[in-house]
């Protein structure tokens, strides 16, 4: 009986040390676009700008976030545990809904992985990611065409995130160009709280109106989480919203 726990116990440091070895790299901080982190340097001009576009208007639509990195190197990590570290390092999705995607390429080692936050396990099961990696990415990889997989495979995950907030993505990549932030739910909500708010203070009067805003603005462009939970930064660009992984997804070499 002594032995088998012993074993156990083993069993479960070793477990712990490799996970702890297995994060021990050290991981990039996303960029100012947040959708399109092409540290490797692979993907084309015009896909980044399409991929761009593509990640905001899916935020926008449904608060959802799918982003796409490219590292040189793992240095030595899984390819899952990479994706999946970065997804809960930069928060990607948001933080109540879990509904981030990392899709990650390691050139090196050649291999791809998408990594799934827990709000879209049940539209994204293994199964399914391993059939998008198969039929959209792996064929362009494995003739270098980085770029093109990257982006089909992209493609082919926003618009399983779409069915599962029963959208429809834009047919058209121009399509694109007309979605604005004020089209988004969470905009309406904030111009409707902030209409209230005026009527408010002109009620109570010229005395407090100042404080009021003051106090009330303030906050609200402080740095608090408010208005698309994250997902903008001071800078201009996007940020996560804090959402959670648990280890959903698929990976692949090529």
């Amino acid at each position: 009986m002594k032995k088998l726990f012993s074993v156990i116990c083993f069993g479960i440091i070793l477990s712990i040390v490799l996970s702890v070895s297995a994060f021990a790299v050290k991981l990039p901080e996303p960029t100012k676009d947040f959708f399109v982190n092409d540290f490797a340097n692979v993907l084309d001009e015009e896909d980044e700008k399409e991929l761009m576009k593509i990640g905001e208007n899916l935020f926008v639509k449904t608060g959802a976030q799918v982003v796409v990195v490219t590292v040189d190197t793992l240095d030595g990590a899984d390819v899952s545990d990479y994706a999946l570290e970065l997804g809960r390092k930069w928060g990607v999705g948001d933080k109540e809904k879990n509904n981030g995607v990392v899709l990650l390429l390691a050139v090196s080692e050649r291999k791809v992985t998408i990594q799934v936050g827990y709000g879209l396990e049940g539209r994204l099961p293994d199964g399914k990611t391993g059939r998008i990696l198969d039929k959209y990415a792996v064929p362009y990889l494995k003739n270098n065409s980085f770029s093109t997989g990257l982006s089909e495979a992209y493609k082919a995950i926003v618009s399983e995130v779409y069915a599962e907030y029963g959208e429809t993505p834009p047919e058209n990549l121009e399509d694109y160009d007309t979605v604005d932030v004020s089209d988004s739910t969470a905009f309406k909500i904030i111009r409707t709280v902030i209409l209230i708010i005026v009527i408010l203070v002109l009620i109570f009067g010229r005395r407090r109106r100042h404080m009021f805003f003051g106090s009330f603005f303030g906050g609200f462009y402080n740095g608090n989480n408010g208005g698309f939970g994250g997902g903008h930064s001071s800078g201009g660009g996007f940020s996560g919203g804090g959402g959670s992984f648990g280890g959903g997804g698929s990976s692949r070499g090529f």
